[in-house]
This record gives C-alpha cells, structure tokens and sequence, in this order.
C-alpha cells in the first residue's frame, strides 16, 4: 500500500504542472500561430484568425475574425490564454482585458525580438525546451550569413509595400532588420513612418540597386514594362526579387527564411 501510494504522488507531482499550463489557446495573427506550431502546441489551438494558412491545419481551426477580434466568439470557445500583437491590436487587447479574458501581448520589431516572442510564448505554453531549440536553428541559419556578409559591401535595397501609390518599407520595423541582417542597406532608412508613401522624385533620388516585391502588389513584368521603373538601376539590371509576403512580414519562426532569400538575392 505504501508502495502505491509513493507511485500516486509521484504520479500526481508530475502531471500537475502539465496541466497548470493553457489548454485551450488563441491566436489573433497568422505569426503567432505559426510559432504555436512550430512549438508542436497546434493541438492546443481552438482559436485563429481567417488570415491563418499556415501550417495548412490552421485553416481548420475555429475563426475568431479577420482584421478586428470577435469577442463573442472567444468568449464562446473559453480560451485558457490569447495570445496577440501589442501594437496591432492594441484596442482589441484592451477590449478583451475589460471583458477579464486571459491575455498575453508578444511585440515584436525585429529578428531578435521575435526569437524573443518565441521564447515567452514557449514559456507561457509549456513549451520552454522546444522553443529554445527553434531559437537555436534560426540563430545558427543567421550566424553563417553573417560570416558571409561581414566583409562584402552593403547595396541598397528598396522593399515596395503597395504599387499606386507607392508605399516602401521604412526604418521602423522588424523588415529593415531582415534587410539589415540579409547584408543589405535599407534605401529609405530614414524615413520616420514604418511604412512610408513616396513619390517619384523621391524614387529616383534613391535608385535603389535592389528592388525585394511581394507577390503583390505588383508583378515583376509591370515594374519591367513601366516606363517609370524602367530608369531604375534595379529595374535595368533585372535585380528584382519576388518573394512570398507571408515569410517577410510575418514575424515568426520562418522569418530567417526571408533573410536567407535576400541575402542570396543580393549577394549571388
């Protein structure tokens, strides 16, 4: 008898904490749930948005909105903790603080705080071993391209957010950290808006060397074919890189991916 008993409590020590942590989990941007994933606590997630498409299970997951957070439906699926983006959602994470909803904020504005968001969901999670691990490939795929990159010159690189009007990615964002550790120069590194308009006198001005286009919103065959871009060095030396939009501005475990594609792009 005393024998089970010592099995029950040993039983119970190490059951206990597992279930101290949330069970029920929603995510409110496409970036937190690929590191919930990524962190193998997919399971857990009863909440997304309808922007998650990745990984492909995501998109059979509950939605709780799309750009703004639907309170009756979080309210309804009873999360143990949302998770979401401080400065993004800031009036949502307030209203859902008002309504006692367990929130946790991540705010990330580069690569290392991302890795750092990371690190504190896995913490919150359970999840503390395998986050860690995941830190570790991203700072190992980031240490060989710094070595590659530490004695080449640094080219400008102009990351184009919207076509007409032209709207570029500024300095105050974790993106002009992707280009920066990619080994590029961000060519409007000085701007004060995070996502700045330009004209096209301020284009020409920079002529940037690099141009890095999502698949939207333009295609690399209009900037080819626009006798406006065609004066660009970039334009005229076809060093346009089309890239998926999901791995460069989401700021999640793939993020390093887009920096391996820019540092590739730039530096071939």
């Amino acid at each position: 008898m005393r024998k089970l008993s010592s099995a029950l409590l040993l039983l119970i020590l190490f059951t206990v904490p597992v279930f101290a942590f949330p069970q029920r989990i929603i995510s409110t941007m496409p970036s937190i749930t690929e590191t919930l994933f990524a962190l193998g606590l997919g399971g857990r997630v009863v909440g997304v948005t309808q922007n998650d498409d990745y990984p492909p299970e995501a998109r059979t997951i509950e939605a709780v909105g799309r750009d703004t957070v639907n309170l009756e439906k979080v309210i309804y699926l009873k999360p143990d903790l949302v998770i979401m983006l401080e400065d993004a959602q800031k009036r949502d994470v307030d209203n859902l603080k008002k309504h006692g909803l367990p929130v946790m904020t991540v705010n990330p504005h580069s690569v290392g705080e991302t890795m750092g968001s990371i690190l504190e969901i896995g913490r919150a999670c359970g999840a503390t071993e395998e986050a860690e691990r995941v830190v570790v490939g991203m700072k190992k795929a980031l240490a060989t391209m710094e070595t590659d990159i530490f004695f080449r010159p640094r080219p400008s690189v102009l990351v184009v957010v919207g076509y007409k009007p032209l709207v570029v990615v500024g300095n105050q964002n974790f993106v002009n950290d992707v280009i920066n550790l990619a080994g590029g120069r961000n060519s409007i590194a000085g701007a004060r808006s995070p996502y700045p308009e330009i004209n096209l006198e301020e284009l020409y001005r920079i002529d940037p060397q690099y141009i890095v286009l999502p698949r939207e919103p333009a295609t690399k065959e209009q900037l080819l074919n626009d006798p406006v871009w065609s004066k660009l060095s970039a334009v005229k030396n076809d060093r346009i890189l089309l890239i998926d939009p999901d791995i460069l501005f989401r700021p999640g475990p793939r993020i390093v991916g887009a920096v391996g594609r820019i540092n590739r792009f730039i530096n071939k």
